[in-house]
């Protein structure tokens, strides 16, 4: 996004937000691959706001449009580091993730041996339209034998 580095060599303060109605959270290491659709001057903050949509999607008519809700993407199989980048470049806030141990639930993971672990089982479900307020929940493990299922609901 090219935008981004004319207005931080211009010395201006950013901010990068969701150009549809979905909320959806946007990566700061992955502006790049969104396209932005809308710009708002914050002269009061010497700053711009770029509303924007993932490079795949169109533009939406008008800033905060109503647009199809994209599916949750299946994580299961993936490192949980790879798990929550997907599910972060889905729109999903990684402060809204949890990662638990799949054999116990209750044990503090140590995000560094964690991060190489499979995801056994997902909530929300893979498929399940995208919604930015709802919390995920990946089960993880060293060895995904066992696959329980967490209510979707």
């Amino acid at each position: 996004m090219e935008v981004v580095d004319e207005v931080t060599s211009a010395g201006l303060g950013l901010s990068v937000r969701d150009a549809t109605s979905l909320g959806r959270y946007i990566p700061p290491e992955m502006t790049r691959a969104y396209a932005v659709c809308f710009t708002e001057d914050k002269p009061e903050y010497a700053a711009i706001d770029l509303f924007v949509v993932p490079s795949a999607e169109s533009c939406p008519a008008k800033r905060g449009a109503v647009v199809p809700r994209p599916p949750v993407p299946d994580v299961t199989g993936r490192t949980s580091a790879e798990a929550v980048a997907l599910m972060a470049s889905t729109g999903f806030q990684p402060d809204r993730m949890t990662a638990q141990d799949e054999e116990k639930p209750s044990r503090r993971l140590d995000s560094r041996t964690a991060r190489n672990w499979r995801v056994c089982s997902q909530s929300p479900a893979a498929g399940k339209p995208f919604d930015a307020d709802e919390k995920v929940l990946m089960r993880i493990s060293a060895d995904c034998r066992t696959k329980p299922k967490i209510p979707s609901e």
